[in-house]
This record gives C-alpha cells, structure tokens and sequence, in this order.
C-alpha cells in the first residue's frame, strides 16, 4: 500500500485543523466594525467587503473545505468550478436567509442551536463523499483522473448547504437584523446574503487556485495530489463531526 498519500493528507488536514481551532469567532464584530466606516451609500460594498473577508477567514465553511475538494479535480478549470459550488451553496441559502429577515423577522428566534448540528452535518457529508470515492478508487486500481471518479458536483453542492448553516450564518442574520429597514429597503434585502456570499466565493476561490497550483508545483503527481485530497475530506469530516459532538456537550469551541 503506498502510504503517500496518507502522509500529504495528514500534513494538509493538521495544517487546516490548526489554522481552523486556532481563529477566533471575530466575524460578528468585524462586521460591525466595517459597516462604521462606510457612509449609507457604500453599504453594499461593505457587505461585499466582509463576505470577502469572511472567505479568508479559516474555518469549516470557507478554504479548509474547498481545498481538499479542489485537489481532486482534474485540472485548475474544475477546481474553481467545485469552490464555485460550494461557496454557490453557501450564497444561496445566505440570500434566502436574509431574504426572510426581511419578510419575517419577527419569527426567527435563538438560532445559535443549529451550530452543531450544521458542523455534525458538513462532517458528516465529507465523510461520506470522501468514502464513496475511496471505495470507487479502490476498484480503480487507485487511479483517479477519469470523470466518473472525480467528487460528483452535487455531492459537493448539498455538503454546502448543510455548511451555510454554521456559525457565519448568524453573521448575515445579525447584518440583516442591522440594516433592514434603517439602511437597506426591505425589497433589496436579498442583496445582503448575496454579496457576503459572493464576496466569501471570490476570496475562498483565490485560496484555491493557489493551492492546486502550490500542490501541482511540490508534488507534480496529480493522482498522489487526488488521493490526497480525498483524505483530507475523511480526516476533516472526522474532525468537523467530533468538534460538532463537542459543542453538544459544551457549546463553547
């Protein structure tokens, strides 16, 4: 059994891991703190602003995901194409969210709970996508590279789904809470789980074609760098669903 894999892996997902446990949650208030130095008529660049922010903070909805998912790919085109799903995902259900703010505010009460949920949920997810491909590589001869063995877009898309309803999804309730009504119109609410979202999409993708490209220079193997990419999916979906566990127990991580 060739064991590279498994080390690159190992290095990519304890780098992440660190880089993850190691940011504290600053996103509410730096939020607040970048909407204070924009007039009224820039508040929509400020939205993009802390989206964009929010993609190179490091946690379990932004670059440490899109990374391993983007190692698997091919090539640089659908590496971007896959963070382009995931961060898609994520924008998606942050523009119905505020979009629902903005029409019933008044019913969305305490919805710190769905935090480990929605970590169980992401880490869940990566397991189970990392694990189909295990299997399907192993049937492969372990070769990775034809289409059929590449992460199915639509798996990457519902493990962004589950992922948007993490932590920074109180971020975009708390900025629609703000501006709602005071600062943005209501019919325009939509806009502002939009562009946090696009703004996250263009920072996380950034951090993605630099690392296919930093791996494809270090390692020149694709299928070393795909396999590799799949088990860093398996250990950071362990890692995610243990951290999910931990935050039934003691709602502090």
């Amino acid at each position: 059994m060739d064991k590279k894999p498994v080390y690159v892996s190992l290095m990519v997902s304890f780098g992440i891991i660190i880089a993850i446990l190691s940011m504290p949650e600053i996103m509410e208030e730096l939020a607040s703190s970048v909407l204070s130095q924009f007039e009224i008529s820039l508040v929509f660049l400020a939205l993009f602003i802390i989206g964009f922010i929010h993609g190179i903070k490091p946690d379990e909805h932004t670059w440490p995901i899109t990374i391993p998912y983007a190692l698997v790919q091919k090539d640089l085109k659908r590496a971007v194409l896959a963070s382009f799903v995931f961060t898609g995902a994520l924008t998606l259900i942050w523009t119905i969210l505020s979009f629902m703010v903005s029409q019933i505010l008044s019913l969305l009460t305490n919805p710190e709970m769905l935090t480990p949920y929605a970590t169980v949920a992401a880490g869940t997810t990566m397991i189970a996508v990392a694990s189909i491909f295990i299997i399907k590589t192993k049937k492969n001869g372990n070769k990775i590279g034809t289409d059929h063995l590449v992460p199915d877009y639509r798996y990457i898309w519902i493990h962004g789904l589950a992922a948007s309803f993490g932590g920074d999804f109180f971020v975009v309730l708390v900025l629609s809470s703000v501006l709602l009504g005071s600062v943005i119109p209501v019919s325009l609410g939509f806009l502002i789980g939009f562009l946090f979202g696009i703004g996250s999409m263009i920072a996380q993708s950034i951090f993605v074609i630099a690392a296919y490209k930093g791996f494809n220079l270090l390692i020149k193997n694709a299928n070393l760098i795909a396999r590799s990419g799949i088990l860093s999916l398996l250990f950071l979906g362990i890692f995610l669903v243990s951290l999910g566990i931990i935050n039934f127990i003691n709602p502090v991580i």
